[in-house]
């Protein structure tokens, strides 16, 4: 009897760790994204570079934006395949990452890692994200 009430014991705890919020099915789908992001302005930290920085994205695709490595900044943005893509003005490359829900209303992006070992890499957390564009960007 106590080694069937510990098993089921155990299998609850497994159960709620795997179906808690923010786990696996923390990772965004394109409309989720573009539902968060679109005419709205993004706060955030990167993580690999340190700067901090808000964006207002348009509707329209573009992005206007502040950091405190380089000031203004403007560019594009886009969801594909279920990741947010950004191009800053003058950059020749697009960056797109996966979002992931951290389910307390931050948001953690992640560039695919040329290393399958090493794993994605988070490299910019949204701290916050607010309705429209209270920055006047």
């Amino acid at each position: 009897m106590k080694r069937e009430f510990a098993a089921t014991g155990v299998a609850l705890v497994l159960v709620g760790l795997f179906s808690a919020p923010g786990y696996a099915a923390g990772w965004m789908t394109g409309a989720e994204i573009e539902q968060l992001v679109s005419g709205n302005t993004t706060y955030g930290k990167h993580e690999t570079k340190g700067f901090t920085s808000y964006s207002y994205n348009r509707p329209d695709g573009t992005a206007v934006g502040r950091n405190t490595r380089d000031g203004d900044t403007t560019g594009t943005w886009r969801v594909k395949d279920d990741m947010i893509c950004r191009q800053r003005e003058g950059d020749p490359k697009e960056n797109c990452q996966k979002v992931k829900d951290n389910g307390d209303g931050t948001y953690n992006r992640y560039q695919a890692s040329k290393n399958v070992m090493r794993g994605d890499i988070h490299v910019f957390t949204w701290t916050k994200v607010v309705p429209g564009n209270p920055e006047n960007l």
